[in-house]
């Protein structure tokens, strides 16, 4: 191992200089193709309204750090753009940390950009995608401080790995698959096994616990909340049996894995040729944090774990996987090829064909996902990213609501869509997809506003919502009638698709 007193490696300037000029262009690319947000963006939007130790089938922790930013920025999408922009950035220095504790700078910044070429970052993330953002940073994070800490043992290194395994497992619950299977393959081994027991082991399962607690305690209280939907997803409903469910499982399982690994090495084979069988250059002046013995073996096991982990999860009757729940298990594989095959990009020419198809790669799917919306719009596909966000809350001032009271929403799409048109007023989501559910929501949040004297609307968009949803906020015989508006998506001819939008405005004391 390296000796105690052995200097923290130097990180690539230029690298970070990389990712952060790649972040503002991200960032003002998105801001000028859209102002608006979809899914799981506009459902931030909804829950970050307040604080709470749970808000349904995920951790708290990425809508913790949405309130913060819309107490800052107000309820925008420049709040919901930066937080996802800065974790994918973040999760690309974490990366570019870890692996220049075990590689030299050269061939670290390697491994950071290789994971342009994992369809879970290159794709998923460019995507509506939150929780699973987080818990990819987090990952990267854990990987650096972990290697850092089998490096060099402190117990300060400890308190850092417990902060940050409280992180994961406060970003998704799928982040406990990584912790245990990183822990057993860290103890499988003696040199690493020492290192993650030398002193002040303790701390870190002591802050992680301590800190994750407040919401597992939260989870226990509302476990059907907590866990219904993810195990709905694992277990679909058309499952038509036992060994049935097995084989779509075990499909999915295999894609999944295939897709994580085989982009990576086809690029690699095409930037430095048959690279298994090069023997690695000397590089001994450069390398001044030569690639411990342990590194290899550990990276093995730990995605031997992993995959045997998800296999037991097909056999125990996981029906369903699905692509962002795998790939950010396997983050650490271009870190794991660089350090298994040294003589990967190892000269200018093919370390420079490396980066520029990671680049390429980046700015392939960037653009793809920044097209999607004109693509929709030429095809006379609705989009919610093509929604005309002043023409709505135009229509709806017109309509005589004028942004205060309460909105009473049938989706978190549209209430996320209110929240930032009308920031002065409280959105209430009642999900009109869920049977039974929206009867007392939608009278509970209706006669709320009504014993308080306050205006509310009460709306759906796209799809109309049915019958029972709009009579639910309303004694019998008392509802208003519904409105109706079509509002044309940009870019797309009016004759072929428009946006429908159905409403009730109460005004105060109805």
């Amino acid at each position: 191992m390296t000796p105690p007193s052995a200097p923290p490696p130097a990180v690539d300037r230029q690298a970070l200089r990389w990712i952060a000029a790649l972040f503002v262009l991200v960032m003002a690319s998105r801001l000028l193709a859209s102002h608006g947000v979809s899914w799981d963006q506009n459902e931030q939007l909804v829950w970050s309204q307040q604080l709470a130790l749970g808000y349904g089938p995920q951790p708290p922790l990425y809508t913790w750090l949405q309130w913060g930013l819309v107490g800052v920025l107000g309820p925008s999408t420049l709040a919901v753009v930066l937080l996802k922009n800065s974790l994918i950035a973040l999760s690309f220095v974490f990366m570019l940390l870890a692996a220049r504790q075990v590689l030299p700078a050269r061939q670290a910044w390697l491994a950071a950009a290789g994971m342009t070429w994992l369809p879970g970052i290159a794709w998923q993330l460019l995507r509506d995608q939150t929780h699973t953002v987080m818990l990819t940073c987090a990952i990267c994070a854990t990987w650096w401080l972990l290697l850092r800490q089998l490096r060099q043992p402190r117990p300060l290194g400890f308190v850092y790995l417990g902060l940050v395994v409280a992180w994961g497992m406060l970003s998704k619950y799928s982040y406990l698959l990584v912790a245990v299977t990183l822990l057993l393959a860290c103890l499988s081994m003696a040199s690493t096994r020492r290192a993650l027991l030398s002193r002040g082991w303790w701390l870190t399962p002591l802050i992680s616990i301590a800190l994750v607690a407040p919401h597992a305690w939260w989870v226990l209280e509302h476990w059907q909340a907590a866990s219904g939907a993810t195990l709905d997803k694992l277990h679909p409903a058309e499952t038509s049996s036992y060994l049935s469910g097995l084989a779509h499982g075990l499909r999915d399982l295999l894609a999944f894995l295939l897709l994580a690994v085989l982009p990576l090495l086809l690029m690699a084979r095409w930037t430095s040729g048959r690279f298994w069988q090069q023997r690695a250059a000397a590089t001994g002046a450069v390398n001044h944090s030569p690639t411990p013995d342990w590194l290899v073996p550990l990276l093995r096991r730990y995605m031997a774990l992993v995959a045997g982990a998800l296999v037991l999860m097909a056999l125990a009757g996981a029906a369903k996987f699905d692509g962002r729940w795998i790939q950010p298990l396997l983050l650490i594989f271009p870190l794991y090829m660089l350090a298994r095959w040294p003589a990967l990009a190892q000269s200018d020419t093919s370390r420079r064909r490396y980066l520029l198809a990671c680049l390429g790669m980046l700015v392939l799917v960037w653009s793809l996902a920044l097209l999607a919306p004109l693509r929709d719009a030429k095809r006379g596909k609705g989009d919610r990213l093509n929604w005309q966000l002043d023409l709505i809350a135009n229509t709806l001032r017109q309509a005589g609501y004028q942004g205060q009271g309460m909105v009473l929403a049938e989706h978190h799409t549209t209430g996320g869509v209110m929240r930032i048109l009308f920031p002065q007023a409280k959105i209430v989501v009642c999900d009109a997809d869920e049977p039974g559910f929206h009867k007392d929501c939608a009278w509970q949040a209706a006669e709320s506003a009504r014993r308080q004297h306050l205006p509310w609307l009460q709306i759906s968009t796209e799809d109309p919502a049915p019958d029972a949803w709009w009579w639910a906020a309303w004694p019998v015989d008392a509802m208003l009638q519904v409105q109706e508006a079509e509002l044309p998506y940009r870019w797309t001819d009016p004759a072929r698709a428009q946006m429908q939008m159905n409403f009730v405005v109460s005004p105060a004391g109805r």
